[in-house]
Formats: structure tokens, sequence, C-alpha cells
């Protein structure tokens, strides 16, 4: 009888060791934020839906996602980067804390000409809205200025599509290099699906936001694919001042 407790309890310990997820111990300010989007057509709403976090710019504050996005939960109406046709509301608010949100104005960089079927909704991979409302303690982020150093550490912080509940996770990368308007990124501890994490803030050892969770990117000279988030340097083109 010993034998079979024993057996039990070492696959019960097995079995969650193989669950439990990797994380990087290291420790931010809660920064992340989730989705929540209503559409005109309520059969369409994204309760949660991907990532996004504040971001300090200039004397503004604003809020940033993924571009890509609108090509996965858009309406039958939605042809081009433009929300007015679709989309009631864009919010935003930690998982843990769905009373502490923010609500979003307009979509700053708004582009009727600019077909959701066009790459550009991937090259250009960000989404920056005004904020109307704030009710959310989550830290804006302010934009790393200085130039990024191969191997330095980055991380990706947010929750992935499966999860439901918890605070914010830490994932771990080192720089590799900068490839158009991509940072190429070598896996430390990753997590087993990205999916999810798009539009997730990628920040550096100080918390200083460098990227915004995107897509992968195969790097032209090795041919190999990388973790490559969308570079914010250039965020002040995409803006539409």
């Amino acid at each position: 009888m010993k034998s079979i407790t024993l057996f039990f309890i070492l696959i019960s310990v097995s079995l969650n060791s193989f669950s439990q997820e990797k994380l990087s111990s290291k420790k931010f300010d809660e920064i992340a934020l989730v989705n929540g989007i209503t559409f005109i057509d309520s059969k369409f709403d994204q309760p949660k839906f991907s990532c996004g976090f504040i971001l300090k710019y200039g004397n503004d504050t604003l809020a940033i996602t993924a571009k890509h996005l609108l090509n996965i939960i858009k309406s039958d109406h939605m042809k081009a980067v433009s929300l007015e046709s679709s989309i009631k509301s864009w919010s935003l608010y930690p998982l843990t804390k769905k009373d502490e949100f923010i609500i979003t104005d307009k979509l700053l960089n708004e582009n009727k000409s600019e077909l959701l079927a066009d790459k550009s909704t991937y090259i250009n991979d960000l989404l920056v809205f005004s904020i109307k409302q704030n009710h959310s303690k989550v830290k804006p982020l302010e934009i790393r200025t200085t130039v990024l150093v191969e191997g330095e550490k980055l991380y990706a912080v947010g929750w992935t599509r499966k999860m439901e509940s918890g605070e914010q996770r830490v994932y771990e990368f080192e720089f590799y290099k900068i490839s158009g308007n991509r940072i190429l990124l070598k896996d430390v501890i990753v997590p087993e699906l990205f999916g999810g994490l798009s539009g997730a803030p990628v920040v550096d050892e100080n918390g200083k936001v460098v990227g915004i969770v995107s897509g992968s990117t195969t790097d032209p000279e090795t041919k190999k694919k990388y973790f490559s988030p969308f570079y914010l340097t250039e965020l002040k083109s995409f803006i539409g001042r």
C-alpha cells in the first residue's frame, strides 16, 4: 500500500512540475494590460483580447497595443485601420483588476487608406490611442532612448491567451540585432505558446520600453527565425500628429 501511495505522490509531483510555467525571476511594477473591445454588433465583442500598456510620451499618456489585432477581431465591415464603423469602445485593464480600467478616446494613427489586408498592418505593428479616462494604477512606461547592446537582457511582460487569472508574467530574452523596425531576440525563458501576448510591452532591465510584442522575423543574413517585437524608436512617425 505504501508503495502505491508513493507512486501516486511521485506522479502528482511530476505532473505539477510539467504544468508549472517557467518565468523569469525579474520583477517589474504592474505595467501590463489586456484589451477589452466592444463592437456595434455585439457578436464580435472581445472582453479579453491580447495585451497592451500605457506610455508616457511628452506631456501625454497614450494607450498602446498591436495593429495586427484588427486583422483577427475585425467585423464584417472593417476593411481599413479605422474603428468608427464597427467598434464602440476600446478599453484596457489589468487582468486581475477589471474595475481599474482605462477608456481610450481617439485612435491617433487611424488611416482609412491603409487596408487591413496590407502588409503594413504587420510591418508597422502599432495602435496608438489617446486616453479619455484612466482608473488604473498601472505605471505608464517611458521609451528607452539609448542604443541596445548585443546580449543584454530584455523582457516581455503580459499574459498569453489561455491565462485567465494571475499577475503579469515576465519572459526573458537576449538582444541580438535590429532588422528594419524589428528587434530580433534570442529566447531565454519563453512561454510554451506566444498566442495572446501580442501588444505586450518589451522592456529593459530598468523597465524602459523598447518594443511591443508583434511576431517573428527571419534574419536576412542567417535565415534563422527570431521573436521580433516592433521597435518603438520611430513611434513619433506613427501617431498621426
